[in-house]
């Protein structure tokens, strides 16, 4: 975790966009506020605004759209290229769709330094920690995936099939993800297969909270292979 020695609180860009002639207006992920919109006139000029920079921001005002006062980084840029890029590109398009505004996130917001980190240090595979963060998102926001029950409360089977009913969790079926598979998401045992499994079913988990307009990340992943 950062020093703070001005008091000011610890945030990441998410999103910029231009405003007026100058500005910008901005989403932030924030230790106080959590998801929150600022604008700052004269914005374009701070080179430091920009995604994956950890800042330390003074904020100030009232509603959705807050007043950034003041920012300077709380440590180097987290470095990322060509497919680390994608990844964090994508993690900040899953909190601007599915975090609700100025809701504290303390957990997410060191998860999700974390997996910053992870995916510029090539530590673990990109896409476990993409499905180990949406995970955790998903829980903090009351929805926690369950792999190891179905919806009646029973052990998932290995050699059995299910498909994910919403709310309602895991239904047996004809066709659908294999028991074996969930369990070993379940355990964290990445294999190949297992791991395009986890992708496919995360896939249909999240698509309800996150609409139907498509995903950048996406879209620039295909792009890169």
């Amino acid at each position: 975790m950062w020093k703070n020695p001005n008091k000011l609180q610890l945030a990441w860009v998410l999103h910029r966009r231009p405003y007026q002639d100058t500005g910008l207006i901005l989403e932030l992920f924030t230790s106080q506020h959590g998801r929150t919109g600022a604008v700052m006139r004269g914005g374009r000029k701070h080179q430091l605004l920009q995604p994956f920079q950890p800042l330390l921001v003074e904020l100030a005002g009232h509603g959705d759209l807050l007043r950034l006062q003041q920012c300077e980084a709380a440590s180097p840029p987290v470095p990322l290229i060509k497919q680390q890029l994608y990844c964090g590109i994508y993690l900040n398009e899953l909190l601007v769709r599915m975090l609700f505004r100025h809701d504290k996130q303390p957990r997410l917001l060191a998860a999700y330094a974390d997996a910053l980190q992870a995916i510029s240090q090539d530590a673990v595979a990109m896409d476990v920690v993409l499905r180990r963060f949406e995970l955790l998102l998903l829980a903090e926001l009351g929805y926690a995936v369950e792999f190891t029950l179905d919806a009646q409360a029973q052990p998932i089977q290995s050699a059995r099939r299910y498909r994910w009913q919403g709310e309602n969790g895991w239904l047996l079926s004809a066709e659908g993800w294999l028991g074996a598979h969930l369990l070993a998401i379940a355990e964290e045992q990445w294999t190949p297969e297992v791991r395009r499994c986890a992708r496919d079913i995360m896939r249909t988990i999240l698509a309800p909270h996150l609409g139907s307009k498509p995903l950048r990340s996406r879209s620039l992943f295909q792009t890169f292979k």
